[in-house]
């Protein structure tokens, strides 16, 4: 089977690293990928998206021009009914980013005819399945996208999308949820389908160094939305409690600036550091060498916007490491039954105090280890994952391959 991923960026850029795994499963298992990034960016900061097969055209080029119109001559009609889908969009601001993705959705469908592609699948359901929801419509290739957090909120042409697609999958129960508020009539179509990571061999262990220094990472962007501030409050509050331990912060965004100047007034600029952007691999490998103690994401709910299930945290869990979240959006879901310490938003004292319980206690940061990899083991594995997207996505490339040889 031939699949096109629409995505954001991915291969090119710092995010969407979390989509790698999802690709590399999928052609083990004999499927060919080809990834169609929406904007792509230079460079490829993550070593394990360098392999994946990637068609980098920019959003606007004479290239897409030029396929956009030579796919409106093949198809004026239907080109035509597929742009006016995009009038229905809520607000003129995204109209306008819709009209703007046309000519690479009508590029995308020629694409997908010239490739013989079975089935699209975009990531976000944003203007990345703007695009695949163009491309599907002109070429007649079946679609389905992934939505997260933030593009559900945005709601963009969410219940067209949905009746459009073959399915649409959510990340997490609370995101199905507010999905069906916006495609009411096509709730029917939803499937919740978790991010998934690769298992992992590597069993948790104690620690039995006395007074070694609990080393704690986030993981995240530099946004407020990912409650840096917070953490690095809690750890100036364990150092001055004579707790021994350390925060890495682990990303690029805006802030990284401010972030380091609160570390800095704080008196905690030796405790808290910022390493940048991991590659992802590294990354994964770090964790297995147990270069951290404790995952630690102290995020928030705000402006309507909130946490899918975060897959820093899955990472961490699959590799025997604990982790301490706040009880926002998709996370309560992944830590259910014990497998991780929630805190509650906005609390710096909460952090410290489950912080200090860990610092503390090594058996209990073994228990919670072994808690949070059956959890993952259960429920968040790439095979099942990979599994359920393709239980998906075969019956529809089915039924389109049937209809096309009824017509014919």
């Amino acid at each position: 089977m031939r699949l096109v991923y629409v995505t954001v960026a991915m291969p090119f850029g710092p995010d969407e690293a979390f989509i790698v795994p999802e690709i590399v499963e999928i052609q083990k298992r004999g499927h060919r990928v080809t990834v169609v990034p929406l904007r792509p960016q230079s460079g490829m900061p993550h070593g394990d998206a360098r392999p994946l097969i990637a068609v980098a055209e920019p959003l606007l080029s004479w290239g897409i021009v030029a396929g956009a119109i030579a796919e409106l001559w093949r198809a004026p009609l239907l080109s035509a009914r597929t742009a006016r889908l995009l009038l229905a969009s809520r607000s003129a601001g995204v109209l306008l980013k819709n009209l703007a993705v046309l000519p690479k959705g009508l590029w995308l469908a020629r694409l997908a005819r010239k490739q013989r592609i079975d089935h699209i699948h975009a990531h976000f359901a944003s203007t990345t399945a703007t695009v695949a929801l163009i491309a599907s419509r002109v070429s007649g290739v079946p679609w389905s996208f992934t939505a997260h957090r933030w593009d559900i909120t945005d709601n963009n042409l969410i219940d067209c999308k949905l009746q459009s697609a073959a399915f649409g999958r959510a990340i997490d129960r609370r995101g199905a949820q507010e999905l069906a508020t916006y495609a009411p009539a096509s709730e029917h179509k939803l499937r919740i389908i978790h991010m998934g990571v690769a298992s992992h061999v590597v069993q948790p262990e104690k620690d039995d160094v006395p007074d070694r220094m609990l080393r704690v990472i986030v993981g995240a962007r530099f946004d407020e939305m990912k409650g840096h501030r917070y953490a690095i409050e809690s750890i100036a509050r364990l150092k001055r409690a004579g707790v021994n331990v350390s925060l890495d912060c682990a990303g690029l965004g805006s802030l990284q600036g401010t972030l380091e100047t609160y570390a800095t007034s704080l008196a905690v600029a030796d405790r808290v550091h910022f390493p940048g952007l991991i590659d992802h691999g590294r990354f994964l490998t770090e964790l297995a060498r147990r270069r951290w103690d404790v995952a630690l994401l102290p995020s928030l709910e705000q402006d309507r916007e909130r946490e899918g299930i975060p897959v820093f945290l899955i990472e961490a869990m699959a590799a025997g490491i604990p982790v301490v979240a706040t009880n926002t959006g998709g996370i309560p879901e992944l830590l259910e039954g014990g497998a991780g310490i929630i805190v509650p938003q906005r609390d710096a004292g909460a952090i410290t105090e489950a912080l200090t319980f860990l610092a503390a206690d090594a058996d209990r940061r073994v228990r919670l280890a072994f808690a949070g990899q059956e959890r993952v083991r259960a429920h968040f594995t790439i095979e099942g994952a990979i599994t359920a997207l393709l239980d998906e996505i075969f019956p529809a490339v089915r039924e389109e391959k049937a209809a096309t040889a009824c017509a014919q």
